[in-house]
Parts: C-alpha cells; sequence; structure tokens
C-alpha cells in the first residue's frame, strides 16, 4: 500500500509538468515582432517619408505628369506598401482578422504630417519681401525692378512711384509673380521704360535725382536711381575749327605759310562750368547739325547730319569726302573729331581741304553746331553754339605774305 501511495504521489507531481511544458511550446500570434514600434518606425521612413521628399524636390523631373497626379500615386503607393509590410491588417467586416490598431494609428500620423509639411515649410523658409536690384539693360532704355523673398511664390501687386525734386513723375501699379532665381534667391521681376518716367536730367544737382518708392503687402521700399543712367539731356555744346597750316610751295604758292584746311570738331554733353568742356554723356541720343559760314549765312562747309545713339555716331562719309562715317562721343568725353578726305599731319587729324570749301576768301567764318533731341529727352527746343574765326593774309610780297586763322570773340 505504501508502494502504491509512492507511485500514485509521482505520477500526481508529474502531471502538472506535463501541462506546463505543452503551454510553453504553443506558438505565438503572428506580426507580434514585425509591429514592434522600432520596425514601424523604420519601414514608415523607408516606404514614406523617403518616398515624400524625393517627390519634393525631384517631382518636376518627369514634366509630361502632372505634379497633383504624381503626388497622388507616390502617397497611394507608398501607404499602401507600408500597410501591407507591416501588416495592417483587413477589417472584419470584409472578411478580414481586424486592423492593427498600433499600424494602421503610425500611418494615419505620419500622412498627415508629410501632408502638411509643404505648408509648413513654405512658413518655416519663406523669407520677408525685399527690393533687390535695380538694373538698366546695355543701352538704358529698360528698367528692370527686381523684388526678392526667398521661398515665395504667387502672384503680387507692386504699387510704383517715381518722384524727382520731390515731385512725382510717373506712379504705376503692376502685377508680378516670384517665379525666378538667381544666385542670390528667389525673387519677381517688374520693367518699365526709361521714356516713361524720364523728365529732365538727374545731374549735376543731387535735389534733381529720381527715386523710386516700391509698396509690396503693406511695406515701401525707397531708393534713389542712378543719376548717371537718367542724365540724357544735352545742356551744352561747343564747336571748334583748328586750321592745319602748310609751307610747302605746292599749296601756298608765293606765300611762306597758308592754310591747308581746318579740322572740324563737334563737343555735345552737360554744360559744365565756365571754361570747361560738357560732360560727356554716354546715354544719351541726339542728332548734330554741323555747319561753317562765311560772313553770315554764307555756306562754306555743309556737314552731313550726325546721328549719336549711345556714344555711336554715324553720318554720310560720301565714298570718304567725310572721313570714316563713324566716331565715338560721351565715352571718355564730349568731343568728336569730325572725318575729312585729308589729313593735316602739324595738327594730326583730318581737314577739309580749302580747295573744298565752298567760300574760301579771307573774312570772318561761323562755325555753327546744333543739337536736336527727342521727347522725353528734350522738350524740342535745339540747342546752339556757334565759334567764330578770322581767315586773314599778312605781311606783302615784298617781306613775304602768309595766312592766318585766328578765333575770335566777335560774331560775324
Amino acid at each position: 500500500m505504501s508502494d502504491g501511495g509512492l507511485l500514485q504521489k509521482a505520477m500526481d507531481v508529474q502531471q502538472p509538468a506535463d501541462e506546463i511544458e505543452a503551454v510553453a511550446v504553443s506558438p505565438l500570434p503572428q506580426n507580434v515582432d514585425s509591429a514592434t514600434l522600432g520596425n514601424i518606425a523604420l519601414t514608415i521612413v523607408l516606404g514614406m517619408v523617403l518616398p515624400f521628399f524625393f517627390l519634393m524636390w525631384f517631382g518636376g523631373i518627369i514634366p509630361v505628369i502632372p505634379s497633383s497626379v504624381m503626388t497622388l500615386v507616390v502617397v497611394l503607393g507608398s501607404v499602401s506598401f507600408v500597410w501591407w509590410r507591416l501588416g495592417g491588417g483587413i477589417p472584419s467586416i470584409a472578411g478580414g482578422s481586424g486592423i492593427n490598431t498600433t499600424v494602421a494609428a503610425s500611418i494615419f500620423v505620419t500622412l498627415i504630417l508629410l501632408l502638411g509639411t509643404p505648408a509648413l515649410l513654405s512658413i518655416a523658409l519663406t523669407g520677408d519681401m525685399t527690393l533687390g536690384e535695380i538694373d538698366f539693360d546695355d543701352d538704358g532704355s529698360e528698367m528692370s525692378i527686381k523684388i526678392r523673398q526667398n521661398g515665395g511664390s504667387g502672384s503680387h501687386q507692386a504699387e510704383i512711384s517715381i518722384s524727382q525734386s520731390g515731385s512725382e513723375v510717373f506712379s504705376l501699379v503692376q502685377s508680378f509673380k516670384i517665379n525666378r532665381e538667381d544666385s542670390r534667391g528667389d525673387y519677381g521681376e517688374i520693367l518699365l521704360n526709361t521714356e516713361d518716367f524720364y523728365s529732365t536730367n538727374a545731374l549735376p544737382m543731387d535735389i534733381n535725382r529720381y527715386v523710386i518708392s516700391v509698396t509690396v503687402d503693406g511695406n515701401t521700399f525707397t531708393e534713389n536711381l542712378d543719376s548717371n543712367l537718367l542724365t540724357r539731356t544735352i545742356t551744352g555744346a561747343e564747336s571748334s575749327a583748328t586750321a592745319s597750316l602748310s609751307e610747302n610751295a605746292d599749296d601756298c604758292g608765293d606765300k611762306e605759310r597758308c592754310v591747308k584746311g581746318v579740322a572740324l570738331t563737334a563737343s555735345a554733353g552737360l554744360a559744365a562750368a565756365a571754361g570747361y568742356p560738357p560732360a560727356g554723356l554716354p546715354y544719351a541720343d541726339y542728332t548734330i547739325d554741323f555747319t561753317m559760314y562765311y560772313e553770315g549765312d554764307n555756306l562754306a562747309i555743309n556737314y552731313p547730319l550726325i546721328t549719336v545713339e549711345n556714344t555711336v555716331a554715324s553720318w554720310d562719309d560720301n565714298g570718304g569726302e567725310w572721313g570714316s562715317g563713324n566716331g565715338i562721343i560721351g565715352d571718355s568725353g564730349s568731343s568728336l573729331p569730325l572725318g575729312g578726305s585729308e589729313y593735316g599731319s602739324d595738327i594730326q587729324a583730318d581737314i577739309i581741304p580749302i580747295s573744298a570749301w565752298e567760300e574760301n576768301d579771307y573774312g570772318c567764318y561761323t562755325v555753327k553746331i546744333e543739337i536736336n533731341q527727342q521727347a522725353p529727352w528734350s522738350g524740342g527746343t535745339s540747342l546752339i553754339y556757334e565759334s567764330y574765326y578770322l581767315f586773314e593774309k599778312t605781311g606783302d610780297q615784298e617781306n613775304g605774305e602768309s595766312e592766318t586763322w585766328t578765333e575770335s570773340t566777335v560774331s560775324c
């Protein structure tokens, strides 16, 4: 009976151990390991976050697909992949085993954050709107106003006002878009024709400078415009005729010295103090009518009309009679040497030979220059300057005769 009792006790002790062993080897539910927080985070980063940011920065590389369509495809594809990879499950009403709430909540929160990212970035990265560079094109005919806003976009309206000497000379309301980019960032551009707001010279007085005011979204920016670029009205002019003298018997006959011809020079620009030549105006457009008269209004030299555009002067050379037919004025100075058919070595300049003058007798000569400009560069009034010269013979046949050409302060 004791044996039976011992055997029974041993059997009683063995039974619970067998039951514990059976529980220990039972299988775990599926996807418990795959849905840990670390695995969820890694899968979402690789499957949702990276594709979304790639789309933000490189979404325009396929121009044939609209960005809205591309965004929808990427979002649906990435959410579907992550849901499948993490075993988000299928709703029971659809015949599935139910939704993994941890996975579903993680994907939902991530999706909301990603869809709100562009708006958040635009707020965080969009800089204040500022007035950028104000530039003119090469010939000064067009002014470019840049309005900068890093990260900005969309359409805006700018109220533009330009004043001179405290008085408004131009106003405009202009729409523009922040749709351009350079090394300095994003910007919008407004173009204005210089002739639309030009009134008169900005130089030489500071009080005459042009001031631009630009108001955008309640912000007002003010800046002085370049006075050199906005000084284009000719206010000073000069004319001169320098004689080339010869002692060659072929030129002078029985005279010891004679006038071989004259070199003509026209000067035009900004009037300077008395005794100083005009300052060059490289952006001025005008015409020069250069004429030399003998004893009043008798025509001696009628030079072809000269047209000047941004320092380049041109005229009809008539086959070399009037030099090369072109020159430069206003770039490094205001003087323009006029061409002729011969060269005076003593003055190192082209000359109009005296034999080509329509009148070449001894007496008084008026060298006249007339400057004309179109509006708005000028009010339509010609600018005229005259200089006077005496062509005389000195000496006598016994002691020798010579010719002189001297400037006079007395008009003819």
